[in-house]
């Protein structure tokens, strides 16, 4: 049995009790939905009979669009590791001046969802790359 066909037999089973009872708020207590729920399986039921009782398949919902671009994302995690002391304020702020109109939400965002979302982040992405390219910093070498 599944999950489809136990939903449908817990609603017949409601609308039974309450014909049984002769009581629609005490079949509705005794199973835990409310009296509008009720009604709602019950329209359902004298409208297609108890195969409208079965649960409804709704299409997924698509989520959030991208609202943001790759050039504009590339030019927020450009400016974000060449000044990685800054927060997404000031990254959003400094991008509106070049006519990059961004909020600081989704500059937040944006880095956030790269690994970049803090400074401490930043600044080891930017550690590790001089690491490779230059060689790690002893006094020696300093």
């Amino acid at each position: 049995m599944t999950l489809e066909d136990k939903v449908h037999a817990f609603r017949l089973h409601v609308l039974q009790r309450a014909e049984e009872l002769g009581n629609v708020s005490a079949a509705c207590r005794e199973a835990g939905i409310s009296r509008t729920l009720f009604y709602r399986w019950k329209k359902r039921f004298t409208r297609y009979g108890a195969d409208g009782l079965h649960p409804r398949r709704a299409a997924a919902r698509p989520g959030r669009p991208v609202q943001l671009d790759t050039t504009k994302e590339r030019r927020i995690v450009a400016m974000a590791l060449a000044w990685p002391t800054w927060g997404p304020q000031r990254v959003s702020d400094q991008l509106r001046m070049q006519s990059i109109f961004v909020s600081s939400t989704t500059v937040w965002r944006a880095l956030h969802r790269l690994g970049l979302g803090t400074r401490a982040q930043r600044l080891l992405v930017l550690e590790v790359h001089s690491a490779k390219s230059a060689g790690l910093l002893t006094e020696r070498t300093r």
